[in-house]
């Protein structure tokens, strides 16, 4: 185990020079620093070979080695985001197309790529560019179906509404299992699924704490096997027209059709118009981050959108739980760290029927909220390298699931065929705490979206022209209000469905004429792209983000809610929304772009805490503390659609009779997982407990 007292600050270390590392709070927790130990070494001998001098170095390791702040300090946490570079205005402006994709990551690639098979023009817009956008490029698996292996689909299926809560959409579950091995195929042929050196089995891997190991240098040294620049290369070949750095404010509407839209390239604050016979959304999933982490880009876009139109949101009372640490509270780069950069590893995830039954529930994730952190046992456990790290929490886990009386399944990925070729290695292993509601705001994968209603298998969204795909963006609830029992299939999933998107929006620009934008709607939306420019007086949108990241971030929000503090939640949001909304000051491209998406977020918040007040159960990953048993009674989807007044509207939507399970069995046979506290106490074994 390290010894928090090796650690300190190196003599002559300049206040600026201080402040740009680690700053304080690494130096209070001991934390060593960034360069490979003797015994590790990366490409460059030692730290004192590169020139570093003591005014450089923050913190030295028990070994004598330092980082080395005059290289590199792109890695460093940053308390506010850093403005993307002016651009001169895009020399076109106007464009056409048979189909507009919005958003470059899996599920906008796949779409792309269908809609350019059938022969049609294509346009894929990024607010980023291709392969680094939302969470595609976190995927660390990718699943498929295999009949020769995996169980018979009769309990494929019967395990899925047994894992999910008796709440998932066996329509795309089974149209899954049907395609995912072509999926997986495409993938392969395009160079995502693909192998090579992890982080863990080189010289720039220390013990997977981001300080300590040297990603810039790993990247570099395999920059050509990075998986995220395929995506570009695919859709240049394919003859797909992309557009970097552009983000669509909205789609527009010509007598009840959508015919296109108004994008927002943030780079030279210009308006672009693109009209398009369809559009397909493949916007990503949403989250309330503080500066500097790689998901603040997923802010909720699609659902905006399509609540402006009429169109009806599901799942947003289903929280994610992604993990912070003890020691990085606000996750800040400092969770998925080589995950984010190798290549992906196919490591399975689908598996016989012997692993199908989904043993343990949320209750150990609320744990640590409900009853807080063991101080001296998780402060030791920051402490411990990468080999002493993992075996610690996997003797917590088993402690944890023997206490429980739960049988420990075995590894998902540690199939009995080692010629599978879905068997693979992990990602290099990173510390990970076990304070959870660091991803704030975000729905549970597959769940929260447009709703596009239980039979739908093309993502039609309702209005005709325009199809959503993909997490965030189409809730379709392949997976229920939590993950299912297979993992590794969400990289699959939203491939698939975005396929299926694309290839429907090429077949509906067959049917329709060359779009025209019309002029009044267009100078409309313009006018409120850049409207936040105009304000003279206002609220900045990193104030206001922050603020409503304030709101969410406590676990009473987001982990075990109950009405009294989801109703104080939800004033708080409607006078910040009072007070902010379409009152951000912009006075760069950066901030322009951020004003929007602070808007998005603002409503998604408020459709979330609106949901998570009209679900008065606790199911998958939405705990109430004050209804904590799952309900059959709950038993259908919650849709919330625009009023006349600019309300939300919220229904209830039956869920299919075959999808409910049986009906009949006892709460402990339709609910085994025990997933709440209130649910362990009352139904496990007395023996058990």
């Amino acid at each position: 185990m390290k010894d928090a007292g090796k650690s300190t600050v190196a003599q002559g270390v300049s206040r600026r020079g201080f402040l740009c590392g680690l700053g304080a709070a690494g130096v209070a927790l001991g934390l060593s620093g960034c360069a490979p130990s003797e015994a590790k070494k990366g490409p460059e001998e030692s730290l004192s070979e590169t020139g570093a001098s003591d005014e450089e170095c923050l913190v030295a390791d028990s070994a004598g080695n330092s980082p080395d702040l005059s290289t590199d300090i792109t890695y460093i946490p940053q308390n506010e985001e850093l403005p993307i570079p002016d651009e001169p205005t895009p020399s076109q402006t106007e464009y056409s197309c048979d189909v507009l994709v919005v958003g470059g990551g899996l599920a906008g690639l796949n779409a792309a790529m269908a809609a350019a098979r059938e022969g049609k023009d294509v346009i894929l817009i990024d607010k980023g560019t291709p392969g680094y956008s939302g969470l595609s490029a976190w995927p660390s698996c990718t699943a498929y179906y295999d009949p020769e292996r995996d169980c018979d689909l009769e309990t494929w299926e019967k395990a899925m509404v047994l894992s999910c809560f008796n709440f998932a959409n066996l329509n795309w579950e089974m149209l899954w299992c049907e395609e995912s091995k072509e999926v997986f195929d495409r993938l392969t042929e395009w160079g995502f699924i693909e192998s090579h050196e992890r982080g863990e089995d080189t010289a720039y891997y220390v013990d997977g704490i981001m300080f300590h190991d040297d990603l810039r240098g790993y990247n570099q040294e395999f920059a050509a096997n990075n998986r995220h620049v395929i995506f570009e290369k695919v859709l240049k070949e394919a003859g797909v027209t992309i557009l970097d750095h552009m983000m669509l404010i909205d789609v527009i509407e010509d007598a009840g059709t959508c015919v296109g839209g108004v994008a927002l390239h943030y780079r030279s604050q210009t308006p672009v118009t693109i009209a398009a016979k369809a559009t397909v959304l493949c916007t990503g999933n949403g989250v309330i981050k503080p500066m500097g982490y790689p998901v603040g880009a997923d802010t909720f876009d699609g659902i905006w959108i399509g609540y402006q139109h009429g169109l009806s949101i599901t799942g947003m009372e289903f929280d994610d739980f992604h993990m912070t640490t003890n020691y990085a509270p606000t996750n800040a780069l400092m969770h998925n760290s080589w995950q984010y950069l190798e290549n992906i590893w196919p490591t399975g995830g689908t598996v016989d029927a012997k692993h199908m039954t989904k043993r343990a529930g949320v209750e150990d994730r609320v744990k640590s909220y409900l009853e807080g952190i063991d101080i001296l046992k998780y402060n030791d456990n920051t402490l411990m390298d990468g080999a002493e790290k993992a075996a610690t929490c996997s003797r917590m886990c088993s402690d944890y699931l023997e206490q429980k009386g739960i049988e420990k399944a075995e590894s998902i990925h540690d199939f009995d065929e080692v010629d599978d070729i879905r068997k693979g290695k992990w990602t290099s292993p990173n510390p990970k705490g076990h304070v959870y509601g660091a991803a704030v705001g975000m729905v549970t994968h597959l769940c929260g979206g447009v709703w596009c209603g239980p039979d739908d298998l093309e993502g039609a969204s309702g209005l005709p022209g325009m199809y959503v795909a993909g997490d965030g963006t189409n809730g379709c609830m392949v997976g229920g209000p939590n993950y299912g029992c297979q993992r590794g299939s969400t990289s699959s999933f939203v491939s698939l469905q975005g396929y299926h998107a694309g290839t429907a929006a090429a077949h509906y620009a067959d049917g329709v004429d060359a779009p025209v934008l019309p002029s009044a709607e267009v100078e409309q939306l313009v006018a409120y792209t850049l409207a936040p420019t105009q304000v003279t007086q206002g609220f900045t949108p990193n104030w206001v983000r922050e603020a409503l990241h304030g709101i969410m971030a406590p676990g009473w929000m987001t982990i075990a809610k109950n009405e009294t503090m989801l109703q104080a939640g939800l004033t708080q949001i409607l006078e910040l929304k009072r007070k902010a909304s379409g009152k951000m000051v912009a006075q760069n491209g950066h901030d322009l772009r951020l004003a929007h998406e602070v808007e998005h977020q603002l409503l998604a918040m408020e459709l979330k805490v609106r949901a998570g007040l009209e679900r008065k159960e606790s199911r998958g990953y939405h705990y109430r503390t004050d209804y904590p048993f799952n309900d059959d009674n709950w038993l259908f989807y919650i849709t919330q659609t625009k009023g006349d007044d600019g309300n939300p509207v919220i229904e209830h939507v039956d869920i299919p009779e075959a999808w409910k399970g049986d009906l009949s069995a006892s709460h402990e046979e339709r609910y085994p997982t025990f997933n709440t506290p209130e649910e362990y106490e009352k139904y496990a074994p007395k023996d058990k407990k």
